[in-house]
Formats: structure tokens, C-alpha cells, sequence
């Protein structure tokens, strides 16, 4: 993994958070307890952390059938520590169909590279512009520390017509005909599932460079969220399509100097490709993603100086790191503006080579998947067809996913004109 991108341990967990309200049963186990919990204590090493020892703890079932919780902690030589906590998908009884969820972070950096300007070689760029030099950024070590709260209502139509968990059928990790939760037609009202949204956030950033400079990033707000989930199935889609438009404001609450608003659009389509001989499964994926920050040239003084209303580098308009644009590093480009497009082949294979691996096969691996992808992107200073495709950065890569306890674990290398970047996450891309 590179010393510029965020740590893997760190970000998988804040991936493990996505709620589904959903109930996923193998159509060949009839325990009524479904309850389980997943126990690991593991190792890495990268140039930001030295060598770490972690734990990861997950469950699934315990308050309620469709509830996960997941904590993960790691410590490093590096004098970097981590604790990420989450709790997701609990019902809001008596509202059947509203959900929470709850994230958290305390982490403490002792070395992290971050795409902003501070770097005195590079005095007359701006960092993370399209065309700026990859080694502009700095080398900082401090906190990072966020809390966010999601409540989401799931609407009675489509799938969720009659009742907001949709229980789901496998066989061999894989969806069982007539289980699916959308992908019928584009509509809301008859296919899929669509929900409603708001996300209270916080996060305080406080990091000191190698020059003494010292950059406190300080967040609150909310998010507003609609999402059209119209998949078969959420977690590993072989047809359908998903749509989710993100509105998010800080009023500078926590830190006037911090007002923004942002706009995302993400859309994903996946076009059932059939099965052979040789595979289970094969999907073309097809994600189109876009923001926007419209206060980006809106400002207030404070003395003489001018003081943006500009997203932070890990809410805005960014591009570089696990999702998009992995040939980067983490957050490389950001500007007013961004657009995205991204293709995976996902391949599932027939055979099975872990079943005869020692360890590995006590994970019970239903199936896995062979990814070939590619992205082209770009940032601009304003939301602009012409702008934003005038100079675009490319991805190209391959990755390998495993099912494991329900969740999509995936290794991607990928590989771009400033070299190649190792993205390891979980759950799928888009």
C-alpha cells in the first residue's frame, strides 16, 4: 500500500457501515438464531503506520436480525492508533421503517501525505488542480477524530411496498431466483426500494506539518439523502440499477469559517451478462458519479484575508483513492467540481481453489470474482460538460473479491500515469 493513501484498516471499517435493512439467509439453513459474530486479530505494516497489530470484531443479529455492529482498533509503531466503532440498521420500533445508524472515529496519524497547499516548493500552484505536480502535497501527522448519525425512512413502494426489511435467499453465497428486491423496471412505485435520509455529522481534523504549519479542518452539518435502490440484490448486483442523490450543508456551527454546501449524484447500472460452463455469474458494472460545490467562490473576511466556503478534501469534489480514480492516491485531485466514470467486468468463477487451503477454507468462502476495471475522471473550478472532460486522468486495473461472512472483501491493483496504487476495502466499488 502506498504511503499516500489512507489506511486500509481504518477505511474497510468505515465501508462495513453501509445499511441495507435487509435480512440475507442461505436457503439451506433453517436455524431460527442467525445471529453471528466474526472475531479476528490481524497484522500489517505500511510506511504510515510501521508495523500495526489490529482487531476487528463484527456482529450481526444480536439486538435485531437485520442489526451489525463492528468495531475495529489498530496501533502502530508509527505512533498511530485507530478506534472505529459502528452500529447500523437498528429499527426505530414503533416506526417499522426507520432505521439508525451510528459511526465513530478516533484516530491519532503519525504520518499522513495530503494533497493541499503548504508545500513550499510549490508556492505558486495550487495542490490537487488537475494538472498540478504529484508531489505537491504535505507530510503531517495529528488527529482525526468524526461522529455521524443516519436516520433513514424506507417509503412503502416498489418492494418495500409491504414491508421495509426485505428477507433475501442464497444458495452458495450466490441470490436465489425470486428473491430479488428490484431490477423489474425503472420504477419506484412498482420495482426496487427507495429511502429517505438525514445524516448529522462531525469531524475535526488537526494535523502539523513538517514546516510547523498547522491545519485544523473542523466539520458539522447535515446530509440529505434519496436513494433509489433498484438491484436484485444490494450486495453483490447482477442486474438493475441504483441511484442516490446526496445534498450536504455545514452552517459553520462548530467553525464559521466553515460554511459549505455540496451536491453528489451517483449512478450505478449492471447488465446481467449470463453464466457458462466455467462461471457462476457475470456482470458489467457502470457507475456514473458527480459533484459540486456551489459556495465554492462565495467568501467572508476576516481581517484582510478571504475566507472560502469550500467543502473539505474528504466531503467534497475528490478524486483519488479506494473508489474512484484507485490508480491515485487518496483525495490527489479536488477542486469545485468533479466527474467520474467507471466500468468493472466481474467475473464469479465455478470453481472453488480454497476449499483445500488450510485457514482460509474456515472462512467459508461461498464464491469469489476475478475484476477487470477502468475509470477516466476530472476536476475543474466550475461544473462545466466542456471543462470537466477537457483534461481527464485514466485508471486502469484488476482486482479479486471474496464473499466472507456476507460481506465482499476486494484487493484491487490499479494503475495510473503517476504509477500504481493497492486499494483493499470492503464491499463492491459501486
Amino acid at each position: 500500500m502506498s504511503s499516500r493513501a489512507l489506511l486500509f484498516v481504518s477505511l474497510a471499517s468505515l465501508s462495513c457501515a453501509v445499511s441495507a435493512n435487509n435480512l440475507t439467509r442461505d436457503i439451506n439453513n433453517h436455524d431460527k438464531d442467525f445471529s453471528h459474530s466474526l472475531f479476528i486479530p490481524y497484522g500489517f505494516y505500511n510506511e504510515n503506520t510501521g508495523t500495526a497489530a489490529a482487531l476487528v470484531y463484527a456482529n450481526t443479529g444480536y439486538f435485531q436480525p437485520q442489526a451489525t455492529s463492528l468495531l475495529n482498533i489498530f496501533a502502530g509503531t508509527n505512533d498511530t492508533y485507530s478506534a472505529f466503532g459502528a452500529f447500523n440498521d437498528f429499527q426505530l420500533k414503533p416506526f417499522d421503517r426507520i432505521f439508525v445508524d451510528a459511526q465513530f472515529m478516533a484516530s491519532d496519524w503519525g504520518e499522513i501525505d495530503s494533497f493541499q497547499n503548504g508545500n513550499p516548493d510549490f508556492l505558486n500552484e495550487e495542490a490537487g488542480t488537475i494538472d498540478s505536480d504529484e508531489d505537491n502535497f504535505i507530510t503531517a501527522n495529528g488527529r482525526d477524530n468524526f461522529l455521524r448519525v443516519k436516520f433513514k425512512y424506507i417509503l412503502p413502494i416498489g418492494h418495500a411496498k409491504n414491508n421495509a426489511i426485505h428477507e433475501f435467499r442464497t444458495q452458495n453465497g450466490l441470490l436465489v431466483e425470486g428473491y430479488e428486491a428490484g431490477g423489474d423496471e425503472f420504477n419506484p412505485l412498482t420495482s426496487g426500494r427507495t429511502s429517505i435520509a438525514i445524516q448529522p455529522f462531525y469531524r475535526k481534523q488537526n494535523f502539523e506539518d513538517d514546516f510547523n504549519n498547522d491545519y485544523d479542518n473542523t466539520t458539522s452539518g447535515v446530509k440529505v439523502e434519496l436513494e433509489y435502490d433498484n438491484t436484485d440484490w444490494y450486495v453483490n448486483p447482477t442486474y438493475g440499477s441504483k441511484t442516490t442523490l446526496t445534498y450536504a450543508r455545514d452552517w459553520g456551527a462548530s467553525n464559521e469559517s466553515s460554511t459549505w454546501t455540496s451536491v453528489q449524484l451517483d449512478y450505478s447500472k449492471y447488465i446481467d451478462l449470463g453464466i457458462t460452463d466455467n462461471s457462476r455469474q457475470r456482470v458489467l458494472a457502470l457507475n456514473f458519479w458527480t459533484s459540486d460545490v456551489p459556495t465554492w467562490n462565495s467568501y467572508h473576511k476576516e481581517g484582510n484575508e478571504r475566507v472560502y466556503h469550500r467543502a473539505p478534501l474528504f466531503e467534497g469534489s475528490t478524486l483519488g483513492g479506494i473508489d474512484r480514480q484507485r490508480g491515485f492516491s487518496t483525495n490527489r485531485f479536488h477542486n469545485r467540481s468533479a466527474i467520474n466514470y467507471s466500468a468493472e467486468y466481474r467475473y464469479t468463477p465455478a470453481s472453488d481453489p480454497f476449499k483445500d487451503i488450510p485457514l482460509i477454507n474456515q472462512l467459508h468462502i461461498p464464491y469469489w470474482q476475478v475484476v477487470g476495471f477502468a475509470e477516466i475522471g476530472s476536476v475543474a473550478d466550475n461544473w462545466s460538460i466542456s471543462d470537466l472532460h477537457h483534461t481527464m486522468k485514466t485508471t486502469v486495473g484488476a482486482g479479486i473479491r471474496l464473499s466472507v461472512s456476507g460481506l465482499v472483501i476486494r484487493a484491487d491493483m490499479a494503475a495510473s500515469e503517476e504509477g500504481g496504487e493497492m486499494q483493499m476495502f470492503f464491499n463492491h466499488t459501486f
